[in-house]
């Protein structure tokens, strides 16, 4: 597993249909706004980056890919077993997130073919 006591950006996918990008620390609440210029809307994130049993990520990976076709891509993730908790424009939610390290090297060998 990554060593994630020091990643501090992660990758949330699914929030009102995007992938966001936030510098948040492992286990720690984070407030996160991204403007409407930005992200064609405002959004407003609030809550934790944790890691959860592989049962629980595989519920909110399958919610995930129920309600958006489009994250059918992450279906390949393996990374640690990493969710986002909270709120998105105040409306509670359960997020897959990957570290943008996990993220770079997938990218890397499934596009760069490394």
């Amino acid at each position: 597993m990554e060593n994630l006591e020091n990643e501090d950006r992660f990758m949330i996918y699914n929030v009102a249909g995007k992938s966001i990008m936030v510098e948040a620390r492992l286990g720690k609440e984070f407030h996160f706004i991204c403007s409407e210029n930005e992200c064609g809307e405002k959004l407003e994130l609030h809550g934790v980056i944790k890691i959860v049993n592989p049962q629980e990520y595989r519920k909110v990976l399958k919610e995930t890919l129920n309600e958006n076709e489009e994250f059918r891509v992450i279906e390949t993730l393996n990374p640690a077993p990493l969710i986002f908790e909270g709120t998105v424009n105040g409306k509670e939610v359960k997020l897959p997130a990957e570290t943008l390290e996990s993220l770079a090297k997938r990218f890397a060998r499934n596009f760069l073919d490394l």
